[in-house]
């Protein structure tokens, strides 16, 4: 009788912290803590502040050095100009992947900075939907356009300086947010998951099924942060980027379990 007792404690006793667990990372139960992303992501950030910060430094470092290239190869502006941004955009789809992957090695093992976990990732697949991942420029390349006609166009692509607003600039990078949501788990989920570009976006839609008002929060904190790039000089970047990103990784954690 004892034994069994014990046995009944035991087994309430682990679902218990299962529960806790579920709850915390917002699996399988009714009601989920929309804070609890947030939580779990300024965590993962207070373990190595200084090192994330300076590895979402470098795809702006990595971009800002491949935009300056074409114009050093190609004396024709009209055409280094583009070709330099197109570049530099497609580049930084691999190279986001690759934070993924070291604040994934934060998280399982305590330290930002991994060759292996980068080298050991799954990245074929990742590389031949890289174009598709060009949306949220491309998004932001319309918008301006529709916005300020030929001269959006020469802003984002052809690198002319016009007159425009604070206001109006953050209205044209913050348009990428919708498209930057929409694929904001792909790198994680096929670099570390392992799974196909339709199985990540099937897993992104069940997120954000399971927690609307939570990933609201988030689209609408991305949104913020980008809307006042032009308003800060680019420190609401600099310095929200690091915390934003743990907050996505928390967003994704429970889904990168191998299938």
């Amino acid at each position: 009788m004892t034994a069994h007792t014990s046995g009944n404690q035991n087994e309430l006793a682990l679902q218990a912290t299962q529960t806790h667990e579920n709850n915390t990372y917002g699996i399988n139960t009714g009601r989920l803590d929309n804070r609890a992303w947030l939580q779990q992501g300024w965590q993962l950030f207070k373990q190595a502040p200084f090192s994330l910060f300076v590895l979402m430094l470098s795809p702006l470092i990595i971009e800002g050095i491949i935009q300056l290239l074409p114009a050093q190869l190609i004396p024709d502006p009209l055409l280094a100009a583009p070709m330099s941004i197109m570049l530099s955009k497609w580049i930084m789809v691999p190279v986001i992947g690759a934070t993924w992957l070291c604040i994934h090695n934060l998280a399982t093992k305590g330290k930002v900075w991994s060759f292996s976990a980068i080298s050991n990732a799954s990245w074929g697949k990742f590389l031949l939907i890289s174009p598709l991942l060009l949306l949220p420029f491309l998004s932001q390349l319309l918008f301006s356009w529709v916005l300020l006609g030929s001269n959006g166009v020469d802003l984002l692509l052809f690198q002319k300086l016009i007159d425009i607003s604070a206001h109006t600039l953050g209205l044209l990078f913050s348009s990428a947010v919708p498209f930057i949501m929409l694929f904001l788990f792909v790198a994680p989920l096929m670099l570390i998951a392992k799974r196909t570009f339709k199985q990540s976006m099937a897993t992104t839609f069940s997120i954000v099924s399971a927690q609307p008002s939570a990933f609201a929060m988030l689209a609408a904190l991305n949104t913020l942060v980008i809307y006042f790039a032009p308003h800060t000089f680019g420190l609401s970047v600099l310095l929200a980027c690091p915390v934003l990103a743990c907050i996505h990784y928390g967003a994704v954690k429970p889904h990168l379990a191998h299938k």
